[in-house]
Order: structure tokens, then C-alpha cells, then sequence
């Protein structure tokens, strides 16, 4: 289950972030108005952590806010690749499908899988954006659990014209969500992105991040 959130200052960005350099701010600041969470990720018993942190990086470098790990055996894991990349994504980890499955229509999403196999399945560039989108990469060798075929909506596929007849997981996922962030940029334009009160509970909760000791830090500056 995801885990639970400390409740944050609503000024704790306003009052600590003077204590950053002004780059490092500003970085932040520009990051935290490109964030969306009109598509989340779902990794579903991914093996390899190369390929976890591969995702997660993806995630963050197009915008992506929300991902679920789904890990039925083994425990979540990721490699050095990731670099930090979790502090700046909300990360929900999950033993079972079903309860990832609450959270997501608890937030209105719908699930689309990826299929290599193009037949029945809708093209990437075809997904519709009408309603948030959940992405789900499933494992590396045996595919998507047979547990989630009650709960996904539709699946899609990547057109390829190559003789291979399948990417990596991390490759899929870094093509797919390049492809979904920048139609829904240009459709949904400003609202694309989270609004200024969802930016700022975030941007909340990254400074906290910076200040291991920030509730001492927001009561002596306040």
C-alpha cells in the first residue's frame, strides 16, 4: 500500500525555500509546474532493478508524478541508475493487484497494458486522453498477471517495422510516455499539468525532503 504522507505546513515551501541557492529553487520550482498526473506508471513485478530505475527516470524526465510497483514475490527493488530519481516521483508500492488496482479507480484512472503482440490492440499514438491514463509494463519474461485481465481497459502496443518483435521494458516505457505527456501537452494544454494548489502541496513536500530537520528549521524562521 502506498505509504502514508506526513502532513506538510501549506507555507513551509513559502518560508524554507529562501534557504536554497536560487538555482536549486528555481529547479524545482520549473519541475513542480511540469508535473502531471494525468498518467500514472504501473510496473508490475519488473526482475531486473536496471529496468525499475530505467522507469522511474523516464517517468520523472517527462513529468510523470504517480507510479505503482506492484511486487507479488520479490521485494522492490532499484538499482544506482535510479540516482535519487524516487524523492521527486510519488511512489506507491503494492504486494497485490488489487489494492493497486482501488487506488488507481479511487483517482478516476484508467488501466491500459502494453501487448507486443499488435493484434487487438490499439497503437500508442491511438490511446484516447479523454480520462487519466495508468500505463502497465508488466514482467520481463512471463508478461502480465492474468489477475489484472478483469481491471484493464484496453491494451496497445508500439508499431514497429524491424524483425525484432519486441523492445525493452524500459525502452517501451520511456517511448510510451514521451508519446502520451507530449499529445496531452498539446490537447490539454494548461491543464495538462497539476493546478497551483496540487503544485504547491508538492513543492511542500520536496523542501521537506531537502531539511531532514525542516519542522525546526519552519518554526524558528516563521
Amino acid at each position: 500500500m502506498p505509504e502514508p504522507k506526513l502532513a506538510l505546513p501549506a507555507d513551509l515551501w513559502q518560508v524554507l525555500s529562501p534557504q536554497l541557492t536560487e538555482e536549486r529553487r528555481l529547479k524545482m520550482e520549473n519541475t513542480a509546474k511540469e508535473r502531471t498526473e494525468r498518467f500514472s506508471l504501473i510496473l508490475q513485478d519488473i526482475h531486473h532493478p536496471h529496468n525499475v530505475s530505467a522507469c522511474l527516470r523516464s517517468a520523472e524526465a517527462f513529468g510523470v508524478l504517480n507510479v505503482h510497483v506492484v511486487n507479488r514475490q520479490e521485494a522492490f527493488q532499484a538499482s544506482s541508475v535510479a540516482k535519487g530519481v524516487e524523492r521527486w516521483l510519488n511512489l506507491s508500492k503494492h504486494t497485490d493487484i488489487a489494492s493497486c488496482v482501488a487506488d488507481l479507480r479511487k483517482h478516476s484512472y484508467c488501466i491500459a497494458a502494453a501487448m507486443p503482440n499488435p493484434e487487438h490492440c490499439t497503437t500508442v499514438s491511438e490511446l484516447p486522453l479523454d480520462r487519466p491514463l495508468a500505463i502497465l509494463f508488466a514482467n520481463e519474461h512471463e508478461g502480465m498477471s492474468p489477475d489484472w485481465r478483469p481491471f484493464v481497459d484496453m491494451y496497445f502496443t508500439i508499431p514497429m517495422v524491424g524483425m525484432v518483435e519486441s523492445l525493452n521494458i524500459s525502452v517501451s516505457a520511456a517511448i510510451t510516455l514521451h508519446e502520451l505527456t507530449k499529445r496531452s501537452r498539446l490537447h490539454w494544454q494548461d491543464a495538462h499539468v497539476l493546478s497551483p494548489p496540487a503544485r504547491n502541496a508538492l513543492l511542500n513536500q520536496w523542501v521537506a525532503q531537502q531539511f531532514p530537520h525542516w519542522s525546526d528549521l519552519y518554526q524558528r524562521l516563521r
